[in-house]
């Protein structure tokens, strides 16, 4: 078994996902990023060489047993150990419950939840044999509750659930499990919202600015390394989950027009 440690992150190819790639990468893990997108991924991987960093690139579907498998072999065979598990995949779908199909429903607990417990079930037994480690489940502040996203805000709540029973069940191999629930990032995602929808959202900020993918990233790292910390959800948003600042969303709307 290699001494260098390994990390696992899925929804690598972009966004959070690359950033938290890059940040494990640059703390001496070797970082298998898996995506569906591999193009995406071999990318990063480069970007994470280029910096000195060790990774291999894999086409990922969180979805799929057949690709889960094949992920975890490569990490089993290729690099002897699996000691960081990042569940970063994910999907957006907002719609009202009135007009919500039960297929949209579906596919997004088969990415958000279901896929990345499945993928925990089948990496125990690898990061078992590697000493313990740490699995980081990237939740949403949603999970509290969001109007227009009961679809989006199920699966990710239920991936807090899961985090902390996980948590209880598997500290007797060495294994925590930590949720982090992030708030407002700036992603290629949330770029493209309207500029209203953007400014609403920056007044609801008590830190009066919008976080970065590395915020969440440097949290995961955190976790990465903290053997004492599991089944906690830690929000990085700014201060969003805790209400609105003292000024009111009105009055930092005129301050910015």
């Amino acid at each position: 078994m290699t001494d260098i440690k390994v990390a696992l992150v899925t929804g690598a190819a972009r966004g959070i996902g690359r950033a938290i790639a890059l940040r494990l990468a640059s703390s001496s893990y070797h970082v298998v990023v898996g995506d569906l997108d591999h193009a995406a991924v071999l990318r990063v991987q480069e970007e994470i060489e280029q910096g000195g960093g060790k990774s291999t690139a894999v086409q990922l579907d969180v979805t799929a047993k057949d690709s889960r498998e094949a992920t975890l072999r490569l990490c089993s065979e290729k690099l002897g150990r699996l000691d960081v598990l990042v569940n970063c995949a994910g999907v957006l779908k907002d719609v009202l419950i009135e007009r919500m199909p039960l297929t949209l429903f579906s596919s997004l607990m088969a990415v958000n939840l279901i896929g990345p417990l499945a993928l925990i079930g089948a990496s125990v037994d690898l990061m078992r044999r590697s000493g313990g480690g740490a699995i980081v489940n990237i939740s949403s502040r949603a999970w509290l509750g969001t109007f227009g996203s009961t679809a989006y805000s199920t699966s990710k709540g239920g991936l807090v659930g899961a985090s902390r029973s996980l948590a209880l069940e598997l500290g007797r191999y060495g294994i925590t499990v930590n949720c982090i629930a992030p708030g407002f990032i700036e992603t290629e995602m949330t770029a493209a919202l309207p500029e209203h929808v953007r400014q609403q959202i920056f007044a609801s900020i008590a830190v009066r600015h919008i976080g970065q993918p590395d915020d969440i990233a440097r949290a995961v790292a955190f976790l990465a390394e903290a053997p004492y910390c599991t089944g906690q959800v830690l929000p990085v948003c700014g201060g969003r989950s805790i209400g609105v600042p003292e000024l009111s969303v009105n009055e930092e709307l005129k301050e910015h027009q």
